[in-house]
């Protein structure tokens, strides 16, 4: 399976509720990215515990192999 990443966007989020979000590792939420699997755009999203703050592409797509192994066998 050849997985090629297109975008990694990090998405952030202020754990004390009210208060301004930044982009610093402390407020890294969730991750989303866009990777060409098999030869279609596919999206994917991982949460924090998932994929952490300074993931590598290695990382992200080790993440996306598992993501599509759990898929394929639920279903």
């Amino acid at each position: 399976m050849n997985i090629v990443l297109k975008e990694s966007k990090l998405q952030f989020k202020n754990p004390t509720i009210g208060q301004p979000t930044r982009a610093v590792e402390e407020h890294y939420y969730a991750r989303r990215i866009v990777a060409v699997v098999g030869g279609e755009d596919k999206q994917f999203r991982f949460m924090a515990s998932e994929v952490p703050f300074a993931a590598i592409e290695e990382d992200m797509i080790a993440a996306i192999k598992e993501q599509i192994e759990l898929t394929a066998f639920d279903e």
